[in-house]
């Protein structure tokens, strides 16, 4: 092989992988708000005050026990419920870097799946890098409405 092929072929493998790497990265670190959601830097945010209505098939997530939460106010809050069958309602975005947390069910927690942050129910943080916790907001349940307020 000559050397102008050997650096063609090493320079077009180089950039596939390095391609690769980037796109893969990328998709890890995506941020599943919308881009008024928490972590944009659109203005501030709205006050929060919003209802959910546990029979809407929109929100059969949330009374799933597997899945257990569903987001809410254009994606700022993120409403779960917990084991002990009561509903939480905490900002979406991870105080790190501004990922949507998830609820895991089995573990009654919230996790970033960035950078692997949990948050408990009350919203403190159990494992960082998250330095700061989750903002708690009140969920008072009429039948099968939730209002959700700060």
């Amino acid at each position: 092989m000559k050397r102008d092929e050997f650096l063609h072929l090493f320079g077009f493998g180089a950039t596939m992988l390095l391609t690769g790497c980037l796109g893969s990265c990328a998709s890890k670190n995506e941020n599943p708000q919308p881009a008024s959601g928490p972590g944009s830097s659109s203005g501030p945010a709205q006050p929060i005050d919003f209802t959910l209505d546990l029979a809407d098939p929109a929100n059969a997530r949330l009374t799933n026990p597997a899945f257990g939460y569903v987001y809410g106010a254009a994606g700022q809050v993120i409403v779960a419920k917990t084991t002990a069958g009561t509903y939480i309602a905490l900002a979406a975005a991870c105080t790190h870097q501004g990922t949507s947390v998830q609820f895991q069910p089995s573990a009654d927690n919230f996790l970033c799946p960035n950078h692997g942050s949990q948050f408990n129910t009350s919203g403190a943080v159990l494992n960082g890098p998250a330095a700061a916790p989750l903002r708690a907001y009140t969920v008072t349940q009429t039948g099968n409405i939730l209002r959700i307020t700060a």
